[in-house]
């Protein structure tokens, strides 16, 4: 007499598909928890050139550990406007330094005052510790400009006064910037580009936020949009191991 098959594989049979697709959205659910929570490799892959950025309110950074961790640049805040300075830009400029880092500043427009008198604050926070990297100047709306925003004839007439100010000393500029706002205002048209909120690839675009830094999720992971030969290609220095 042939014994009769078990209820549950009755059911299996009736239900396979039901099944085959449980198990590979379990599957799939389980690869995109990797691909989140793994760590983002600094060094290798599509884009191997990685750094962050850093200001007094980030208090004390541990520089050496942010190098040993694949970083090979990093970019400290150094004024805002034509009277704010960062009380740790002398110390995370020198530390960066000191770690080996490729280093560069970073400027905060205001509407408010002169290009001029800008880049004379930046010039007093800094002294002569510039770095090696182009001077980054942040664009972002605050305040009134937020419901007001100014047009584009005065955002690229700020932006090009303070890139030709530095220009005359020998140095370039990069623009910083959310990708709403280098849209709104044809940014990329005119100027290099750091993009704040997402990752962009497209041409002008040299640097952009790729989530946080790996170990220290306090401070941004910037990603340069290319290799150590673009790199030394753009900036015509060569990146320290």
């Amino acid at each position: 007499m042939r014994r009769p098959a078990p209820i549950y594989a009755n059911s299996f049979r009736r239900h396979w598909g039901w099944w085959l697709l449980v198990i590979g959205g379990v599957l799939l659910a389980g690869w995109l928890l990797w691909r989140h929570l793994a760590p983002v490799s600094l060094t290798t892959g599509e884009y191997p050139v990685n750094g962050t950025f850093v200001s007094q309110t980030d208090g004390s950074v541990d520089f050496p550990t942010i190098k040993e961790t694949g970083a090979k640049f990093v970019y400290v805040h150094a004024a805002q406007g034509a009277s704010y300075q960062d009380d740790r830009v002398t110390e995370n400029m020198a530390s960066a330094q000191g770690a080996g880092l490729a280093v560069g500043v970073e400027h905060a427009l205001s509407f408010d005052t002169t290009p001029e008198a800008q880049l004379a604050n930046l010039q007093k926070a800094v002294g002569n510790q510039w770095g090696t990297l182009p001077v980054v100047v942040s664009l972002s709306l605050y305040g009134d400009y937020e419901s007001t925003p100014p047009n584009q004839t005065r955002v690229l007439t700020v932006l090009t006064a303070m890139q030709t100010g530095l220009q005359k000393n020998g140095r370039s500029m990069i623009v910083r910037t959310s990708s709403t706002l280098a849209k709104k205002y044809g940014l990329k048209q005119h100027f290099n580009l750091w993009i704040t909120d997402q990752q962009e690839t497209q041409n002008r675009v040299l640097f952009f936020r790729r989530g946080n830094f790996p170990h220290n999720t306090a401070l941004p992971l910037i990603t340069f949009n290319g290799n150590s030969h673009d790199w030394r290609q753009q900036f015509g220095t060569t990146l320290v191991d």
